[in-house]
């Protein structure tokens, strides 16, 4: 329960994440099983749909709405509770790590106050207490890990095992639904899995074992995320734009081992100083001889599988390693640090026992503490309130280009060409737009429009990428940045002299792209800020704001 109210609380924080694909789950209960934006597996998608079938019903008894068209309604005009419901998933999903924490423990022949301390670490995991409050995939393929490693352990244990074969395969199907780096870890583990089985029982039926959970996969993989296979090519084509994102060539591996070493002692984003060092001693505290946790090969398998997909990915992404990426990673090393812990809680060395005990309540100490910070922030008022009113009560009658995200009515003229860029660019690319809703097409005459043009992004990787010398197959907004829009000119020249900043210090000192960066300089240089704001949800991607008035020289 404490696991799922930490991930419950504070759903709706004032903001929509850009990678919540509630759109995409909309779509699938009008009967549209592609989606759109295709960098993982379709899975969570069908998962939210049901979910968004759900509130149907609910709605209707609470009185939100009357009629199927008022629901579908409902959504076009505020689709906050959609999108708090699919975080309702998320949670519940995140929250399942606690029980599988304490199964475990109790599957290894722990105490019930060890056990119960396991479950506590799971339910306090700060990145998946903190990612529990956004709806996608990662927190489900965390929980999905760790449920395989739950199935191997028990196949290990069990008088039935093709029961727990099957039981594998379906954790397997389940993590590579939510996304397909699961491989990285699942990979080395299937290897052990066969090695496990085989030592004990045979090759023979090692390779049974093996089988009978692969083809769990095989059959239910591809009927689980049809709309996958119904477009294959659109997909490759997403992982090929991934991998321009994500993929670094230069000192990868070192640079990637530094940023992973850094971000691991983080109180939210990583494992904590204590669990960190734990996690890295950890087949040292397996293996000694004085700890009586059953099955260590499997343990120590589990941690190098693990290792392996650590060093993997450090080489692929380099320093490029956004919070969502290490969340199973850092799920696993949490589970055996405290294990391994546990295990020696047990010693009759008091001495040993007494420090296993006081480093684990340390342990969860720190994690408490760091499970604390993604609520705390999510309760806070954001500062969207603010911002709305300032340009709301000065500047309502400036020309206004922003890159913070805003609830003030869009003035159509406005709107018009934000969607004439957005045809432009489909030209140039050859790209088809997504089919927009007629509810979609902009409101006219609201009370209170301001005139704001939203600022040309990009996605996070695909900075440095020429719009002439296009690597991949472009798609519909995952374009380059265009270099005639990152010259203050270009917008000064269309009569914009108000521009709303967002993480202004980033973009002008450590953003990847020279075009970004110079044009914050001759920003600063040119225009005067006249007003700050400073952010109470960094975690929730609330940055620091500025607004610079272009009239009012410096």
């Amino acid at each position: 329960m404490l696991a799922l109210l930490l991930r419950a609380t504070g759903a709706d924080y004032g903001y929509f994440h850009g990678d919540e694909r509630i759109n995409e789950a909309a779509k699938v209960l009008t009967g549209q099983l592609v989606p759109g934006q295709f960098f993982y597996p379709p899975f969570i998608n069908y998962l939210n749909a049901v979910a968004l079938a759900g509130l149907f019903p609910v709605g209707m008894v609470a009185g939100w709405w009357d009629s199927p068209g008022s629901f579908r309604a409902q959504y076009f005009d505020d689709p906050t509770v959609f999108y708090v419901t699919a975080r309702y998933v998320t949670a519940l999903c995140g929250a399942a790590l606690a029980p599988l924490f304490y199964a475990i423990a109790r599957t290894l022949r722990l105490p019930q106050p060890a056990a119960l301390a396991l479950g506590l670490l799971g339910a306090l995991f700060p990145l998946g207490v903190f990612l529990g409050h956004i709806a996608k995939g990662d927190t489900a393929l965390a929980t999905c890990t760790v449920a395989v490693f739950f199935a191997l352990l028990k196949r290990l244990d069990a008088d039935t095992p093709r029961r727990w074969d099957i039981a594998t395969g379906l954790m397997v199907m389940l993590a590579l639904s939510f996304k397909q780096s699961a491989i990285f870890i699942l990979g080395p583990l299937g290897l052990a899995y066969l090695i496990l089985i085989a030592r004990s029982e045979g090759l023979g039926r090692g390779l049974r074992s093996l089988g009978l959970a692969l083809l769990v996969v095989v059959i239910l993989w591809p009927l689980l995320n049809i709309g996958l296979m119904m477009d294959l090519r659109g997909f490759l084509d997403y992982q090929n734009i991934q991998a321009v994102m994500s993929v670094q060539a230069e000192d990868a591996l070192r640079r990637g081992l530094e940023t992973f070493s850094q971000r691991t002692i983080e109180l939210v984003f990583g494992l904590n100083p204590i669990m960190a060092l734990t996690a890295v001693l950890t087949p040292l505290l397996i293996l000694l001889p004085q700890n009586r946790l059953p099955y260590k090969p499997a343990l120590l398998a589990i941690w190098s599988s693990l290792t392996i997909a650590t060093l993997i990915v450090c080489a692929l992404t380099g320093a490029r390693q956004p919070e969502h990426l290490w969340v199973a990673n850092y799920a696993g090393y949490l589970l055996l640090g405290g294990l391994a812990l546990a295990g020696l809680m047990r010693c009759p060395d008091r001495a040993i026992a007494m420090t296993a005990t006081l480093t684990l309540c340390a342990g969860l100490i720190l994690t408490a503490w760091g499970a604390v910070q993604p609520v705390r922030q999510a309760l806070a008022t954001p500062i969207i309130d603010q911002t709305d009113d300032f340009i709301r009560t000065r500047l309502s009658d400036r020309k206004i280009l922003t890159s913070m995200t805003t609830h003030l009515p869009q003035a159509p003229a406005a709107w018009d060409i934000e969607q004439a860029r957005m045809e432009r660019l489909a030209d140039k690319y050859n790209v088809a737009l997504p089919e927009r809703a007629a509810e979609r097409q902009h409101l006219r005459d609201q009370a209170g429009e301001i005139f704001y043009v939203n600022m040309p992004g990009v996605m996070y990787g695909l900075e440095n990428v020429d719009e002439d010398d296009v690597t991949y197959k472009v798609q519909a907004h995952a374009w380059p940045l265009q270099k005639e829009e990152w010259h203050l000119p270009y917008w000064r020249n269309q009569g914009y002299d108000i521009i709303i900043t967002r993480d202004l210090s980033f973009f002008l000192n450590d953003s990847p792209s020279d075009l970004q960066r110079n044009f914050y300089a001759d920003l600063t240089r040119t225009c005067r800020n006249i007003a700050h704001f400073d952010p109470v949800k960094p975690l929730y991607l609330e940055q620091a704001v500025d607004i610079f008035d272009c009239v009012r020289q410096p």
